[in-house]
């Protein structure tokens, strides 16, 4: 049977050109074509689509309209046509469950997907009519009931790219495909449920205090509790080539992200050459289909982890060798982001380059919350204002985004009001100050974190009032009969002196 297709574009060309090319097609018919919000949705309702086709809408963003569709037509498979320049968003649209697609389209790419979805649902429905206990059939035929791209997460937006892509990627080490179960997280001890945190810090400037402000913030998730339990957490350098978050804690770097990188590649090649191919001669979107069925188990992680013993912090470091970076390519950030997503961990904490790699991208758009890392110097307030802008001409949610100021003094040339105000901040939206200090320096350089200093810090109670507003927490009840240690000095107090 035809599948039909829902053009979503303001160019009429577009509907009319695919209209012509599918003409004669056996699997894909193109049942119309809107220009605009409320035109798709009565399209959406009377057409009744299986693909729908998102191009350049003037009046919504492509991201925030498929959200809503989805959530009145979750069946529906959506492809986002992106211009060479639009494809810097490919993460963000993979990771909300689109598969995506580069302009020109061509009808052939089109016709694969409607051919791929129209023979998983005849072998769908054959394995529903296979009497109980056919065990080897439906290993073979595989149970996904959508369809997967390169951008279907585990979240259940999608199933297997193939029949039989299961049972195959299974016996090739694979956990399994990307109809995954919802994940639970971590339930602690008192009945208590820990929110999941994926936090990114990012800067977009070298030398503003990034990995520090990473590795503390990371310590004092590491020694927070809940329900009595401490939050189980990770700290991740998506810095590839150049992370030294090892270094700030004097952790060996092995194992660490290439090493799973490499047992990602190994089992996924053993995977094609049981298919009876060879991994070298697939073209890049005969692997964007492979890839787009994989789904890591989130216990892989343990195997690629190095302990910080004195906070408990586990930490997945970035490659020893700077070679190896050039081996971890886009998809494997992405399977590696999606199984963190879903691990047992409480939060997550990602420290990224100040660049806009694809590792940088992936992590921002996978992050639930971001901290902008700068210092009050022209050279990184100009950075991070254009970096604003870019994130909101995309349409991210800049309530995801808490700024920060690192290595304030007493006297600085900008004052945060003039910062704030060159941001073009709302009035409401708070800039957390992270004040210098002389411990600061000496923890960078000796590898023991400010978070572990016994005495009172300023930049210590600055980290942990962003740390706070990042992740509330109800405080806990020491249990032992002490007395609440007294409120440190405010921050303002000791920046006024």
């Amino acid at each position: 049977m035809k599948k039909r297709l829902l053009i979503v574009d303001d160019d009429p060309a577009v509907g009319a050109a695919l209209q012509t090319q599918t003409a004669g097609s056996r699997w894909l018919e193109v049942c119309g074509q809107t220009t605009g919000v409320e035109e798709t949705w009565r399209a959406l309702h009377e057409n009744k689509p299986d693909i729908v086709l998102l191009g350049g809408v003037q009046e919504a963003e492509r991201g925030v309209l498929c959200q809503q569709f989805r959530l009145a037509f979750p069946h529906l498979l959506f492809i986002a046509a992106c211009s060479e320049q639009e494809l810097i968003w490919e993460p963000f649209f993979r990771n909300l469950g689109m598969w995506v697609i580069a302009k020109p389209i061509h009808s052939g790419q089109l016709e694969a997907l409607a051919m791929q979805l129209s023979s998983m649902t005849a072998m769908s429905s054959m394995h529903a009519s296979m009497p109980a206990g056919s065990a080897a059939m439906g290993g073979m035929i595989g149970t996904g009931t959508g369809l997967t791209g390169i951008g279907t997460t585990s979240n259940g937006m999608g199933g297997a790219a193939f029949p039989g892509v299961e049972a195959g990627m299974q016996a090739a080490g694979f956990s399994g495909v990307a109809e995954a179960k919802p994940h639970h997280p971590y339930v602690a001890g008192s009945g208590q449920q820990a929110k999941k945190r994926l936090i990114t810090v990012y800067g977009p400037k070298g030398g503003v205090g990034k990995t520090f402000l990473s590795r503390e913030l990371a310590i004092y998730f590491a020694q927070r509790k809940l329900g009595g339990n401490p939050l189980k957490v990770l700290a991740v350098d998506f810095n590839l080539d150049l992370g030294t978050f090892a270094t700030a804690l004097n952790l060996p770097r092995t194992p660490n992200l290439y090493s799973w990188v490499q047992d990602i590649d190994e089992r996924l090649h053993d995977w094609i050459r049981s298919q009876g191919r060879e991994p070298g001669d697939l073209s890049r979107e005969e692997w964007q289909v492979q890839i787009g069925s994989v789904q890591l188990s989130p216990q892989e992680v343990d195997r690629h982890i190095v302990v910080h013993e004195a906070s408990g912090l586990h930490v997945l470091t970035s490659p020893r060798d700077i070679r190896h970076s050039f081996e971890i390519k886009d998809y494997h950030l992405y399977l590696i982001l999606d199984a963190l997503k879903n691990s047992h961990y409480d939060v997550i904490l990602i420290d990224t380059a100040p660049d806009t790699t694809d590792a940088t991208i992936q992590a921002l758009f996978f992050a639930e919350q971001v901290v902008m890392v700068g210092n009050p110097v022209v050279d990184s307030i100009e950075n991070i204002q254009r970096i604003l802008k870019l994130l909101r001409e995309a349409d991210y949610p800049e309530e995801r985004i808490s700024l920060c100021m690192n290595r304030l003094q007493r006297k600085e040339m900008f004052t945060l009001d003039e910062i704030r105000a060159y941001f073009q901040l709302h009035p409401s939206k708070k800039i957390f100050p992270i004040p210098d200090d002389q411990e600061v320096k000496k923890s960078i350089n000796t590898g023991n974190p400010v978070m572990l200093h016994p005495g009172k810090l300023a930049a210590k109670d600055a980290i942990e009032a962003l740390g706070k507003a990042l992740l509330p927490l109800e405080e806990e009840a020491d249990g032992s009969g002490k007395k609440k240690e007294k409120e440190r000095a405010s921050l303002w107090k000791w920046l006024r002196r």
